[in-house]
C-alpha cells in the first residue's frame, strides 16, 4: 500500500510511522512552496528521502502525473494546509475521497455553515464580507453583541475575535483584513458569527465511504487573551455514556454528511447550546498538537492510529466502526499560556514540569534562543503538556501549580520580560 499525504505537519507527522506498522509507504506533498514556518517547524526536514519529499509548485497536471507514477491507493491530509489538496487530488488520483462538489464548505467557515443550515441542522447566523461597512449593516441588524469576527478558512484560534461593539468590530475586521491566515495567505474576506452560549467540545472523527467513527470527544476551556481573541486554556475527554457525549454524536454524524465528508479524519467543534448543539467549524484532517502515545494510555487508542487502521484496512473498519470509546484514566491537555516575551535560554525551567505526580509529557513549540511572545492564540502558545493520573484532584492541583511556575516565571528562562497578560478564565461559552 502506498499513501500521499498532504502537508504532514502538527498531528500530521505522526501518520508515516502509524500507516509503516500497517505495511504502508508514504510520500509527502508539501501543499505550497511559501507554507509559513508555524507548520514547517514540526516536521523534520529528513523524514524522507529527497525523492519522496515533493513541493507543490501550483502546476496539478505535473504533480498529479508525478503521484500516479507511484500507485497510490490512498491521500490524507495532515494538517488544515493540506486539506484544499487533498481535494483537488483524490480524484484526479482516483483515490476514495470526500465529496468533490462540496470542497469549499470544508474551508469556507461561511459555506460551511450554509450547508449545515441547508440540511435541517444547527448552525451560527453567518455572514462572509471583505467590507467593513457591509459588515458593520449586517451587526446592527443583527442586534447582539458579542460578535464572533474571524477569517473565512484558517484553523486554531488564528486571529478569532470577540466584538462587543462597533468600535471593537472594526478593530477586528482591520486586523484580519491586514493579516494572512495560518497558510499564509492573505485573509480576502471575513466571517462574522452570531455568539454562540454554552459549553464547547470537540469531537475526533475517521470516515470511510462515508460511514463515520467517533474515535474521542473532549471539553474545551478557553482563556480571553489582549484585544478579545480566545486561547486555549486546556482540554478534557468526555465519557462515551455522558449525556452530552450522546448529544454530540447524534448531531455530528449528519452534519459530516452534510459537509461531503466521506473518507479519512476530520476534528470538528461544536458548541452545546441551550437549543442543542451548534457547529462552530470542521476541519478534514488530523487534529491538531496532540501526542498519540500520550492519547492512547487514556483511550487505548488515538485519532493517529485510527485513521490509519481506517486507510489501510477500510474492510476491517466496518468491524469496529461505531463502538463506543473508552476512557481508562484522567488526562488534562494543557496550553501553555506565556505571559510575557523575551529570548528563551534554557529549558531547564520546562524540566520542572516532571516533577509534578501527574506529569505525562511535554511537547515544545520553541527552541533555546526563540523569542517567546505573550501568547495570544494557539500559534503562540509555546507548548503543550499532558497532564495523567486516576485521581482528578491529582491533575487539578498540578494544573494549577504549572498556572504558578508560569506566571512567577519558574518556566520560561528568558532574558527580559514585558507586562503579563491577562489571562482570566472566560466562561467556558466564550470561543
Amino acid at each position: 500500500m502506498h499513501c500521499i499525504l498532504v502537508d504532514a505537519y502538527s498531528s500530521g507527522r505522526f501518520l508515516p510511522a502509524a500507516l509503516a506498522k500497517h505495511g504502508a509507504t508514504c510520500t509527502h506533498v508539501q501543499s505550497s512552496a511559501t507554507l509559513p514556518d508555524f507548520y514547517l517547524r514540526t516536521f523534520p526536514k529528513d523524514a524522507f528521502a529527497p525523492q519522496d519529499a515533493l513541493v507543490h509548485d501550483g502546476d496539478l497536471d505535473a504533480l498529479t502525473e508525478k503521484l500516479l507514477a507511484r500507485a497510490p491507493d490512498f491521500i490524507v491530509a495532515g494538517a488544515e494546509s493540506g486539506v484544499d489538496l487533498v481535494d483537488q487530488l483524490a480524484p484526479r488520483l482516483g483515490l476514495p475521497s470526500h465529496a468533490a462538489a462540496t470542497a469549499r464548505v470544508r474551508r469556507d467557515k461561511y459555506e460551511m455553515a450554509a450547508a449545515v443550515r441547508a440540511h435541517g441542522l444547527r448552525a451560527p447566523d453567518t455572514l462572509r464580507t471583505g467590507s467593513f461597512d457591509t459588515a458593520l449593516a449586517w451587526a446592527k441588524g443583527h442586534g447582539r453583541w458579542p460578535l464572533v469576527v474571524k477569517p473565512i478558512d484558517s484553523a486554531g484560534t488564528d486571529n478569532v475575535h470577540f466584538a462587543r461593539n462597533t468600535v471593537e468590530l472594526c478593530t477586528a475586521f482591520d486586523q484580519i483584513m491586514h493579516s494572512a491566515n495560518l497558510m499564509g495567505v492573505q485573509n480576502r474576506a471575513a466571517v462574522l458569527q452570531e455568539y454562540l452560549a454554552g459549553t464547547e467540545y470537540f469531537a475526533n472523527t475517521v470516515s470511510v465511504h462515508g460511514r463515520h467513527h467517533v474515535a474521542e470527544i473532549w471539553r474545551y476551556h478557553k482563556r480571553l487573551g489582549p484585544h478579545g481573541a480566545a486561547v486555549y486554556d486546556y482540554e478534557e475527554p468526555v465519557a462515551p455514556d455522558d449525556p452530552a457525549a450522546r448529544t454530540l454524536r447524534s448531531y455530528l454524524l449528519p452534519v459530516l454528511d452534510a459537509l461531503g465528508v466521506r473518507h479519512g479524519p476530520a476534528h470538528s467543534e461544536i458548541m452545546l447550546t441551550d437549543r442543542g448543539p451548534v457547529l462552530i467549524e470542521s476541519g478534514a484532517r488530523i487534529a491538531g498538537s496532540i501526542l498519540p502515545d500520550v492519547v492512547d494510555r487514556c483511550f487505548g487508542t488515538d485519532h493517529v492510529e485510527l485513521t490509519a487502521k481506517a486507510l489501510c484496512d477500510p474492510a476491517g473498519f466496518e468491524r469496529w466502526a461505531g463502538q463506543p470509546y473508552q476512557l481508562r484514566t484522567g488526562l488534562r491537555y494543557i496550553s501553555l499560556i506565556a505571559p510575557r516575551a523575551g529570548r528563551l535560554t534554557s529549558f531547564a525551567g520546562f524540566d520542572r514540569l516532571r516533577e509534578l505526580k501527574s506529569f505525562a509529557a511535554l511537547n515544545l513549540g520553541v527552541e533555546v534562543g526563540d523569542t517567546v511572545q505573550p501568547t495570544v492564540d494557539s500559534a503562540t502558545s509555546p507548548g503543550t503538556c499532558y497532564l495523567l493520573h486516576d485521581d482528578p484532584a491529582q491533575i487539578e492541583s498540578d494544573y494549577r501549580t504549572l498556572r504558578e511556575w508560569e506566571q512567577t516565571g519558574e518556566l520560561y528562562r528568558l532574558t527580559s520580560a514585558d507586562s503579563p497578560i491577562d489571562s482570566t478564565e472566560l466562561p467556558v461559552a466564550r470561543r
